[in-house]
């Protein structure tokens, strides 16, 4: 066959596919809402789990309880808010606060005359997560302020020397992360909802008998799905650069290992439809492979942070690699050992082998329905 013929192909397959997917257009709202669900579902557990909401108590108001409570908010631990020691209790029993913290009513006397302080600690220990926040923040804070209030006692300090050029936060780091994760849900939603629709609509039969490139139709299949998940990928991105506020240091990085990224499992989206064959199969199963390939791809932390066994199954992981290539596009910097040009070679060398995998997998059970 020629090359010009093999594109007609690819392009009739990829807009038949389109049409189809607006003929019902639950599926195509089906792709692009769950990933974004699945963004704001996360980032609202990070927003809601990152630090540890307490009451103070301040019983003294001197100047010295004030920069206390300036340590504690600096220590980026606590959400903070001030409350009467009735009112505290309250909170606490209820549920509604991890901690009580109470500033006594001679904290800036004592201090003063250099006597000791007991800063009481009520803590409820129900979730032993933040409760050790508590119990390393507290005693963190305390030095800090001792060391600021009064630097001539405080002969031991350390010296920082940061490695990167920024800090980045909790929220940015795991939101480009869940990019990542939301591009390939996508990516596989809509690969492997379109791979199954033909065989639910005997449309297969067609392509398997049809004198034509399985790779063509396999192409043809992903860029269909690839002008789909568009949609998806940039409502996802929107939503991170323009609300969150997580803009890249280098845009033509992250439109480029998007685009590597969409490629890379829309292939494993079209290999997962020709194998299940049944669109409510696909949708349950794409979810399925995303979340614990999510959890050991390194999205809190680089990967080889997590130990040796799921260090080693992180680095079989396509999101691995897809997740290192995004926080420097974002970020600027590189969160695993391989630089940006393993990342490239490993997404795009998994793209053409699904692509591969999957053509033959079409030529063996394309007749088969």
């Amino acid at each position: 066959m020629s090359l010009r013929h093999d594109l007609r192909v690819v392009r009739a397959v990829a807009a038949t596919d389109i049409r189809l997917t607006l003929r019902e257009p639950l599926f195509a709202i089906i792709g692009i809402l769950i990933p974004i669900n699945f963004l704001l579902l996360f980032l609202l557990f990070a927003i809601s789990g990152g630090q540890a909401p307490i009451a103070v108590v301040m019983n003294g108001n001197g100047p010295l309880a004030e920069r206390f409570v300036q340590a504690m908010g600096g220590s980026h631990s606590f959400i903070i808010h001030t409350a009467t020691s009735a009112d505290a209790e309250r909170e606490i029993r209820a549920g509604s606060i991890v901690a009580v913290v109470t500033v006594p009513r001679d904290f800036d006397a004592a201090l003063s005359a250099g006597a000791r302080v007991d800063i009481p600690v009520e803590v409820n220990n129900l979730n032993v997560d933040f409760t050790n926040d508590i119990r390393r923040a507290v005693p963190l804070s305390i030095t800090s302020f001792y060391a600021d209030a009064f630097p001539e006692q405080v002969v031991v300090n350390a010296v920082e020397a940061d490695v990167q050029a920024q800090d980045t936060g909790y929220i940015p780091y795991l939101a480009v992360s869940i990019v990542v994760a939301g591009l390939m849900l996508a990516s596989i939603l809509q690969g492997s909802v379109n791979a199954a629709r033909d065989y639910e609509l005997g449309t297969i039969k067609e392509l398997a008998l049809a004198p034509v490139s399985r790779l063509a139709i396999g192409l043809g299949k992903m860029l269909g799905s690839a002008a789909l998940t568009a949609a998806s990928a940039v409502l996802v991105l929107g939503v991170v650069i323009l609300l969150i506020g997580v803009w890249p240091l280098h845009p033509l990085e992250v439109l480029g290992f998007g685009l590597l990224m969409i490629a890379a499992f829309l292939a494993l989206g079209v290999l997962a439809g020709t194998l299940v064959r049944r669109r409510q199969q696909a949708i349950p199963l794409s979810i399925a492979c995303i979340l614990p390939l999510f959890f050991l791809s390194g999205p809190f932390g680089p990967a080889n942070w997590l130990g040796a066994i799921p260090g080693a199954i992180a680095a079989a992981s396509p999101l691995t690699y897809a997740i290192a290539a995004f926080q420097h596009a974002f970020h600027g910097y590189q969160t695993a050992t391989q630089d940006l040009a393993v990342d490239t070679i490993v997404l795009a060398g998994f793209t053409l082998g699904t692509i591969a995998l999957t053509a033959f997998v079409f030529g063996r059970r394309g007749f088969a329905h």
